[in-house]
């Protein structure tokens, strides 16, 4: 499955949460969900070991954390914390099974979109 990420400044963001609490700004159905200060953001999140990280788990479907660290070679309180990450962002999710978490994958593909605030459309509407 594919993740629609943006990228917009922080400031503008703040702009954009504010005039959605307003009131004054509806989000539309294709805007992302995801979004990031800038690309180097972005990448500190999404780099090559955590792509990977994102497709070993989508493709081998560890039943739990300790399996996946065997499998990734990583150590698992260094893949807990990474996890935790990619979950805060909403790229997986930990479920609970018995005795353990399973991580799966959410997204192994990504679409990245820059936006500005107002959108184009909100602007020409007004």
């Amino acid at each position: 499955m594919k993740a629609l990420i943006g990228i917009m400044p922080e400031s503008m963001f703040r702009e954009r949460l504010m005039a959605i609490a307003r009131g004054q700004y509806l989000p539309a159905e294709g805007e992302p969900k995801v979004w990031f200060s800038s690309l180097v953001a972005l990448g500190q999140i999404l780099n090559n070991d955590n792509i990977a990280l994102l497709c070993q788990m989508d493709s081998e479907k560890p039943e739990s954390i300790s399996e996946l660290a065997r499998m990734s070679g990583r150590e698992v309180s260094n893949l807990s914390s990474t996890l935790t990450t990619l979950e805060k962002y909403g790229f997986i999710r930990k479920v609970k099974v018995k005795n353990s978490v399973k991580p799966i994958a959410l997204f192994t593909e990504f679409e990245i979109r820059t936006e500005r605030f107002p959108a184009k459309e909100q602007q020409a509407a007004a």
